[in-house]
């Protein structure tokens, strides 16, 4: 069962995708638009002023997000496309840094070059090579060792 704040934003998406004209409309894969048909909530009720900008349409965050991807890989020339990948990336960037910034994560800077350090160490005391013996040879020898004593 999906979320009803996805059924909800499905009913929106395919509200709105209704209204575009048959060229836009052809461009979006039949299974996707099916999919939002086939999981939207008949029980919400959205309506489309037409008088108004679809920028200013009440709608869903969920349906603003879906709508995007939407344009970015149907809709969009490939370089409205690109500069929308661009952009999303940029946000995410910025997103990454705000929470670095608000978790300041540098309290471990100091522990790490400390474990760097005595990894150095540790790993120049250890041998070249390391001889690797099979399980075959294991036995061998521990049966070797049994009649030894």
């Amino acid at each position: 069962m999906i979320q009803t704040k996805y059924t909800n934003a499905y009913t929106e998406v395919y509200k709105i995708l209704s209204c575009l004209n048959e060229e836009e409309y052809s461009k979006i894969p039949e299974e996707l638009i099916e999919v939002f048909e086939e999981n939207r909530n008949l029980d919400y009720e959205y309506e489309i002023k037409e008088e108004q900008d679809l920028m200013k349409q009440p709608m869903l965050r969920e349906t603003k997000a879906i709508l995007l991807n939407i344009y970015r890989d149907y809709l969009a020339t490939p370089e409205q496309s690109k500069k929308i990948k661009m952009w999303l990336q940029s946000d995410r960037e910025y997103l990454e840094k705000q929470k670095r910034e608000k978790y300041n994560t540098n309290i471990f800077e100091n522990k790490l070059n400390n474990n760097e350090d005595s990894a150095d160490n540790f790993n120049t005391n250890l041998p070249e090579t390391i001889k690797k013996t099979s399980i075959l040879q294991k036995i061998i020898n521990k049966i070797k060792k049994i009649f030894k004593i």
